[in-house]
């Protein structure tokens, strides 16, 4: 039984992370439109290199007019995706192969951390709007730049996700029986605590270090900041830790402490910490969203675990009275 969990636990966690590798908005992303008989077809360059040069390609066909001016839009320093597009600069592209609509841009990266916003247009000479290119919800596209990441901190962060996405997975199947009254409670909650550790050192220390070499900070999970990986990494441990506590007494062989939850709270909470770790690697691993959003659910979430702890701990220590028959055959005996 135990190889057919560890086989099962392989086969989700290679299909988990498979799909956060697909999700990924750090991904190159190929995007096609067509606008006033003029189509844009363009594969995105996502990040690049400190102080580097890029090429940006895109190609564009239609009826190009000499009167016609095919303009790269990047943002001016200080803009980002919320500066009204109109704003950006206007640099003409670069003809590759006119006969064939290929075209290009070429940028100067700054320091690691930085991003570039930019679209493309065509507009007359007199500055008429012809047609354009932006992601379809109208924002522009960005470019990050990059610092290098030892091959060491990168491998070993990746290595420690993967196992706890892997100890994460096991022991949500061995949380599966506990909710039909199984007492094998201490092989769940070694598995999370297990996860936990791997998320820890390889989410927290790794990360650290994953994100000064590649951006220049050290962590932007909150009250730090509201970068969504870091956010969904500190989520996931969280809740980890929780059913490691809330189970220390399994964990320990009840020589420290004791549950707080019966064995069938607690394989639900397991069932739970599967549920939420797909709700996060379905999410793109790059996305972000607005700090409002990210402190509310963030802050809601950790209190919520918080007032589940503190919840189980005062059941523990002021247990409900017993009354009816059950009561009087207590006092009986």
């Amino acid at each position: 039984m135990k190889t057919v969990r560890v086989i099962a636990a392989i086969i989700l966690a290679a299909i988990l992370l498979y799909i956060a590798g697909v999700n990924s908005e750090g991904r190159p992303e190929f995007f096609s439109h067509k606008e006033n008989d003029f189509t844009f077809e363009m594969t995105t360059v996502p990040k690049a290199s400190e102080f580097s040069q890029v090429k940006i390609p895109i190609k564009i066909t239609g009826d190009i007019q000499p009167n016609l001016r095919l303009l790269f839009r990047p943002s001016k320093y200080g803009q980002d995706e919320t500066t009204e597009l109109r704003h950006y600069r206007n640099i003409p592209l670069i003809i590759e192969d006119s006969a064939s609509g290929l075209y290009y841009a070429t940028v100067s990266t700054d320091a690691k951390g930085g991003k570039l916003y930019y679209y493309f247009e065509i507009r007359d000479n007199t500055g008429g709007y012809r047609a354009g290119l932006s992601r379809p919800d109208g924002k522009p596209f960005i470019l990050k730049y990059i610092g290098h990441v030892p091959t060491l901190v990168l491998i070993g962060h990746i290595a420690l996700m993967t196992l706890t996405v892997f100890f994460l997975v096991v022991g949500f199947l061995y949380a599966i029986p506990l909710i039909h009254r199984g007492r094998n409670v201490r092989a769940m909650t070694l598995h999370f605590a297990f996860a936990a550790a791997c998320a820890f050192l390889g989410g927290y220390l790794l990360g650290f270090a994953m994100n000064h070499y590649a951006f220049g900070t050290v962590w932007e999970g909150v009250p730090f900041g509201t970068d969504a990986t870091d956010n969904k990494t500190q989520l996931l441990f969280a809740y980890m830790l929780f059913i490691t506590l809330a189970s220390f007494g399994s964990w320990s062989k009840g020589k420290i402490g004791c549950d707080i939850y019966s064995s069938r709270a607690l394989g639900w909470f397991g069932i739970g910490g599967f549920v939420l770790m797909l709700a996060i690697y379905l999410i793109p691993h790059s996305i972000q969203f607005t700090p409002e959003l990210t402190y509310t659910v963030c802050y809601s979430f950790l209190g919520l675990l918080v007032l589940l702890y503190t919840v189980g701990r005062l059941r523990m220590r002021f247990p409900p009275r017993r009354t009816g028959r059950k009561a009087k055959s207590k006092r009986a005996k």
